[in-house]
């Protein structure tokens, strides 16, 4: 009876369309944040900690609000330049939108890796790829100066900085449980689940493939660039950006940001 209960909420809850979105442009922390939020509703509902980066499949099973992640078309397997970004966001209407945000710079390597490493979309210099209409920093600014712009359209709005998570992860993400309708999330559970998502297991779940997933699943296991859980840190692009790169991307910036890509001072 219970697996026939399990299998009727299941097949509605997939037929309902979903109440909250957790939307961000690629590389700026979704996985972690899906690990951070699977695992919360991991202790407080007793779910399977194999399925907590399956956030659509957490959300039901805790009978919580439909959420589901996107990209909201900034997919880079598209390869869409940033001109084809749909400006109108009216499908969120009535709805209640999580915005993930971090350092364009920071997100611009981060891309850039996976682009080159993994989905292999990209061929060409870093230099490159920034000054890229399809994947460089215009088409991440114009992503948020949209989002920004419609910041007003969901019913219900909460922007988030992936700064956040590692400068105050608890505020942070008690902040989220509640907005995707916990009551009152355990202090407990939510220091437990920072613990358990920190970057050296997550790097090492991913070595492991301990949740049988793509979401989290190594290429090439000899080149950590590779990597989906790569570096985890806040303010390294200076590792990999020359300061012509930095002094373009901040120009960039400049010229087409807006609160949610304000640079962030990685110093405070």
């Amino acid at each position: 009876m219970h697996i026939s209960l399990y299998r009727i909420r299941k097949a509605v809850f997939f037929w309902e369309k979903p109440e909250i979105y957790l939307i961000s442009y690629p590389k700026t922390g979704r996985t972690w944040l899906r690990a951070l939020i699977g695992k919360s509703l991991s202790l407080t509902y007793n779910l399977p900690e194999k399925r907590i980066l399956n956030t659509e499949y957490m959300s039901m099973a805790a009978h919580l609000p439909h959420t589901v992640v996107t990209h909201d078309g900034a997919e880079m397997l598209a390869r869409k330049n940033y001109r084809e970004l749909n400006t109108d966001k009216t499908q969120y209407k009535n709805k209640k939108v999580i915005i993930l945000s971090r350092d364009v710079r920071d997100t611009l390597v981060s891309a850039y890796f996976q682009a080159t490493k993994r989905i292999k979309v990209f061929e060409g210099t870093i230099s490159e790829f920034i000054r890229s209409e399809q994947f460089g920093a215009v088409k991440i600014l114009t992503f948020y100066k949209q989002w920004y712009e419609a910041r007003d359209v969901p019913k219900d709005f909460l922007f988030l900085r992936y700064e956040d998570l590692h400068t105050t992860p608890q505020t942070s993400l008690h902040s989220v449980l509640t907005f995707l309708g916990i009551p009152d999330p355990s202090a407990e559970v939510i220091q437990s689940a920072i613990e358990y998502a920190s970057f050296d297991n997550l790097k090492k779940a991913e070595a492991e493939n301990r949740f049988s997933s793509t979401i989290l699943s190594s290429t090439d296991g000899n080149d950590p660039q590779s990597s989906k859980v790569r570096e985890g840190k806040v303010g390294k692009y200076s590792k990999y950006l020359n300061e012509e790169d930095v002094k373009y991307i901040d120009n960039q910036i400049e010229t087409f940001g807006c609160e949610f890509t304000r640079p962030v001072d990685h110093n405070s």
